[in-house]
């Protein structure tokens, strides 16, 4: 590989960082607004996470156990957040049909109304608008590299 490209590949990687890092922080900040800690919004992603693959009726909902190893926490860790989110209506714990030992947790209707809305906000707003004050050209240019990069990671 040339140093051209080594230096490109370098850069463009230091971006994707800082906007990753400015994506995260736009989350902190709202999820404070509507009363979340930044570890509380992070299990209410990870739960829209599972629930977005759930798109099948035999598709169970996950453990407090495969969040926790999927999140890179402890169970237990997790049980205080999901107790805390529970007594605000959103998240419900199940106990497994076929397995009472199990314990399922979930988004409510309001969990997940709740979550859109900040996804929205935080997300979707945040680089709309970002994106809107781009010229023409430069929208172009990072759509058709970003249609290659998704080509090429697939």
């Amino acid at each position: 590989m040339d140093l051209i490209k080594l230096q490109n590949i370098n850069e463009i990687w230091k971006y994707w960082e800082a906007i990753n890092k400015q994506i995260r922080l736009k989350h902190r900040e709202t999820a404070q607004k509507y009363g979340f800690t930044f570890e509380q919004f992070h299990l209410l992603i990870e739960l829209d996470h599972h629930s977005e693959l759930n798109i099948s009726a035999d598709v169970l909902p996950p453990t407090i156990g495969e969040v926790a190893f999927d999140m890179g926490n402890a169970p237990h860790t997790l049980s205080d957040r999901i107790k805390r989110l529970e007594k605000k209506g959103l998240v419900e714990k199940r106990r497994d049909d076929n397995d009472l030992r199990v314990v399922r947790v979930m988004l409510t209707d309001k969990g997940q109304n709740i979550i859109n809305k900040i996804k929205n906000e935080a997300g979707n707003i945040f680089i709309y608008n970002a994106l809107e004050k781009m010229d023409e050209k430069s929208l172009e240019n990072l759509l058709n590299g970003l249609k290659q990069l998704n080509k090429e990671l697939i």
